[in-house]
């Protein structure tokens, strides 16, 4: 099998490069030819992407791809190679309209949540085939199982993850328009009243856009997503604060929390995402905030579950049906009596250790290794 990879956007952190090193490095245990570039600007690296014109490979890889906007002297880019693209789309596919909404002729998505695959297939009828694949979990080379080990673990909580105060893009959306902020509320108020239907659902039930021009209108209105995302992730944070606990948290903007208790916040800033897996497998709990993906965990929980850590997270239909009784759940629409609910097990090191067990022996199964198999799969059948 060969295959070319096109790096051509960075995601937070670095976690793209990350990710897809991954899928670059298992393919080629699997016996697959790689080639892996990083295209930083299709304009400027014109010559590298020109080499690939005209050449066969069963398969083009890149994730969140730029790509796909790319114009050549024959028309699309990605149309003068002879190979299926596929784009995997690491967040909900909104955020990448533009991308998705390029009508190429052999084109082939992987997403993250079996909704997000609904979606595309609802909106973007020119994709060809769509999987739901979800993002694998990394181990830390060092990482060292048993309970003695997690005893001594420096950190109890620790929360990788970008924050932006709600007040930031509740302007944002001000300033673009007043009815977006509306709209947010009425969708927190959905969620808080136990609506645990996917973003775009939520959307759908308080508009009255049209289905032709639904996926645009819900790029345009983007930062309802983003600052439901934050305000949740703010609300958790200062509620677990609130209750006297440290939290480790490594991420963009931190500094800029400003909670009664923010004194109870350490903040790892500088860290990028290939550092994680290693702080992980020195946190006793990770915290992990949902974004709203309504099936597929975000992969902080299986990165936590192959360091061996805890984790406490509030709920989606993948974890209830896989992991319930191995995760400690809050509930977004009662956080103080959710966190109250688990002090006693937050408090108790064999306890977390052994759900923390539980939830390792069941890594192997959310590793990158699994999700390579998966993508071959998929590019067996398209080719």
């Amino acid at each position: 099998m060969k295959i070319l990879i096109l790096e051509t956007r960075k995601l937070s952190y670095g976690s793209s490069s990350v990710f897809l090193m991954m899928i670059c490095d298992i393919l080629r245990e699997y016996g697959a030819d790689v080639i892996h570039c990083i295209i930083n600007d299709p304009e400027e690296d014109s010559v590298l992407l020109e080499s690939f014109t005209g050449k066969h490979f069963d398969a083009v890889i890149g994730m969140n791809s730029i790509l796909p906007l790319a114009e050549c002297d024959t028309g699309r880019y990605l149309n003068s190679i002879d190979a299926p693209f596929i784009n995997f789309i690491a967040d909900h596919p909104m955020h990448v309209h533009n991308c998705l909404n390029v009508k190429l002729e052999r084109y082939y998505v992987i997403c993250l949540d079996k909704f997000h695959k609904e979606y595309i297939d609802r909106y973007y009828p020119h994709i060809k085939k769509t999987v739901a694949i979800p993002l694998g979990g990394i181990k830390e080379p060092g990482y060292k199982p048993g309970s003695k080990e997690f005893a001594k673990r420096k950190y109890h909580i620790f929360f990788p993850a970008t924050y932006t105060p709600p007040s930031y893009y509740r302007q944002v959306m001000e300033d673009e328009n007043i009815i977006y902020t509306k709209q947010a509320d009425e969708i927190i108020h959905s969620i808080m009243e136990g609506d645990t239907s996917p973003i775009h659902d939520l959307y759908r039930n308080i508009t009255s856009w049209k289905e032709e021009r639904f996926a645009a209108r819900m790029y345009k209105a983007r930062y309802i997503d983003k600052y439901i995302r934050d305000y949740f992730r703010d609300a958790v944070v200062t509620a677990l604060l609130d209750e006297g606990y440290r939290i480790d948290v490594a991420g963009a903007r931190w500094e800029m929390y400003n909670g009664r208790n923010k004194d109870r916040l350490v903040n790892h800033s500088q860290c990028v995402y290939a550092d994680i897996p290693a702080i992980m497998a020195n946190s006793q709990v990770v915290l992990n905030v949902q974004p709203l993906f309504t099936e597929a965990p975000h992969d902080r929980v299986f990165n936590a579950m192959a360091n061996g850590a805890a984790v406490l997270t509030d709920t989606c239909s993948y974890i209830e049906e896989n992991y319930k009784d191995y995760v400690m759940l809050f509930d977004k629409r009662n956080l103080k009596e959710s966190i109250e609910g688990i002090k006693e097990i937050m408090g108790d090191a064999d306890r977390l250790y052994k759900m923390a067990e539980k939830l390792n022996q069941a890594a192997e199964s959310e590793t990158w290794q699994d999700r390579c198999q998966r993508i071959i799969e998929f590019i067996r059948k398209i080719i």
